[in-house]
């Protein structure tokens, strides 16, 4: 047997499959010129599969993998997108299979399906046709490698069900290994961690953007969703460039609401605690403060003692009230607060009294904590939390006496990996302040930062240049790809489209992680096989 291919005058071919080995090259062109009587016959070529070696099935399997590839995901998109057709396909296999695997007086007994048992013979006789002979097996790894390793899986992973613990594992891990959608599913996880390992630091500095936004357009497209929205209504210009302005001051608007409810979470346990706390410690402080506002009872600064006059005041009163209820860690951090307030009220310019002040007020601070442990675990927490806000909104200008344009200036600055930027230090805290207030800002910030079609910084300057050197070595066609390459929007575009074409091969293991993918996806090719 051998399979025969004819070459037409127009370039077209046509092949002969299983063509017993006694039919002559004559025979073989009459055949064709009465099949085909409209074309002619320019050459023809007899391929028998049961004599090549070792060697020439697998030159043979590799140049084919490809088409092979192809009619597989034919094969399992018609499943897909025929449910109902294929759950019959399959049920008429499994019905069919078992009345083949019964006792034929049963299968009559409790009523013979002539029409599933058809399907199943079907399927039976193409794959005794494929694999029960030496030829049939050799044309299948030569001309369709991609479903022989889909048949193999599926074996494989049916047998390590039933086969001992021992050997069980091995198989299913070789049932994988061969897996032709398991490889493409590992292909494409490995195109995406090279868009971020290669092809982005490489597109990046061809742009001008930096690596940043090409990582982020493509999360964006593998992602979709709001962030896919985000990235591409920035990057096209259809949002409002001020957005990004807002999600960033409610996310620190967020940590402020989130560091205060915490401190009132941890607030609950310290009220629990009735240590009546000492004074010592605060009144030395308070003793302190004055002398640095005095000499030899004279007053040296008047606007420093008058503060720290109020401040005793309100030690004084406090001392007076009821221990019980008002010199516990609960009671004496009231206290502190009200010194805080008197300390925030002070003018930066009097930098004497909100010194003085604030020695008092760490006193205070100083003494809970000594006292009451649990106390000093809070305002830890709520010190970080408070230390943390502060440096966000001082590195990205989000205070109130910042202007808009200051702050988005910064926060568009936070993609690039500069000095400019504390190399990425603002973009650390562009994270914290995404994460922790929960509205997202990198997608839109990517999407602005390659929205232009030229280079950006000194990529636009030098780009004239780069140019000429292109054309002299490659002509148009290399100006023409060194400006595809060089433009943030089309790299964008591109990344983005990159995305969603992983997300799309990828959807069907997000949505469905328990299932089996070798015998899901070859079971759904093989639903089709019957229609061979």
């Amino acid at each position: 047997m051998a399979d025969i291919t004819v070459t037409f005058a127009d370039g077209t071919s046509h092949v002969y499959e299983n063509v017993p080995s006694s039919v002559t090259r004559e025979q073989a062109i009459e055949r064709a010129k009465k099949d085909f009587a409209k074309k002619s016959v320019s050459d023809i070529s007899r391929t028998s599969f049961s004599e090549m070696g070792a060697a020439d099935i697998l030159q043979s399997a590799v140049s084919n993998v490809p088409a092979s590839a192809g009619r597989m995901a034919q094969d399992i998109y018609t499943a897909v997108t025929s449910p109902v057709q294929t759950t019959k396909s399959i049920l008429d296999i499994l019905a069919g299979g078992y009345q083949n695997l019964l006792p034929e007086k049963l299968v009559q007994l409790i009523g013979e399906d002539k029409a599933s048992r058809e399907v199943a013979n079907q399927v039976g006789q193409f794959y005794k046709q494929r694999y029960g002979t030496e030829e049939g097996f050799k044309k299948a790894v030569a001309t369709d490698p991609v479903s022989v390793m889909a048949d193999l899986s599926t074996v494989l992973t049916g047998g390590s069900t039933v086969a001992p613990r021992a050997i069980a594992a091995p198989l299913r891990t070789v049932a994988r290994a061969v897996d032709p959608v398991s490889i493409a599913t590992q292909a494409v996880t490995q195109g995406a961690k090279a868009v971020g390992n290669v092809a982005a630091p490489v597109l990046g500095m061809t742009t001008g953007t930096g690596t940043e936004p090409i990582r982020q357009a493509f999360r964006a497209g593998a992602e979709g969703g709001e962030r896919g929205r985000m990235f591409t209504e920035n990057l096209r210009g259809t949002a409002q460039i001020t957005d990004v302005l807002d999600s960033a001051k409610q996310n620190l608007a967020n940590m402020n609401l989130a560091k205060q409810a915490e401190y009132r979470n941890n607030m609950t346990a310290i009220k629990t605690d009735k240590t009546i706390l000492g004074f010592d410690g605060i009144d030395k402080s308070l003793g302190n403060a004055f002398d640095k506002v005095s000499f030899k009872g004279q007053v040296k600064n008047e606007s420093a003692a008058s503060k720290l006059a109020e401040v005793q005041a309100k030690i004084n009163d406090w001392k007076n009230l009821d221990p019980a209820e008002f010199h516990t860690p609960e009671g004496l951090d009231a206290l502190k607060q009200q010194v805080g307030d008197i300390l925030e009220s002070i003018p930066f310019e009097q930098k004497t009294a909100r010194l003085v002040v604030g020695d008092v007020y760490n006193s205070l601070k100083q003494e809970i904590n000594k006292q009451a442990p649990t106390y000093a675990k809070t305002m830890k927490a709520y010190s970080d939390a408070s230390d943390q806000i502060k440096e966000i909104e001082k590195a990205l200008s989000l205070g109130q006496r910042s202007s808009a344009d200051t702050a988005l200036r910064k926060l568009q600055s936070i993609m690039r990996n500069n000095v400019n930027t504390n190399y990425g230090q603002r973009m650390d805290l562009a994270s914290q302040l995404e994460a922790a207030g929960g509205r997202q800002m990198m997608p839109a910030l990517a999407g602005q930062a390659l929205s232009e079609l030229a280079p950006r910084g000194i990529q636009r300057a030098t780009a004239p240049i780069g140019g000429i050197g292109l054309f002299s070595t490659g002509g148009l066609p290399a100006v023409a790809g060194g400006a595809l390459v060089s433009s943030p929007r089309v790299v964008g575009e591109a990344a983005y489209g990159a995305g969603v074409g992983a997300r799309g091969l990828l959807d069907v293991q997000r949505r469905l992680p328990q299932i089996d993918y070798p015998t899901m996806f070859n079971l759904l090719y093989q639903s089709q096989q019957p229609k061979d």
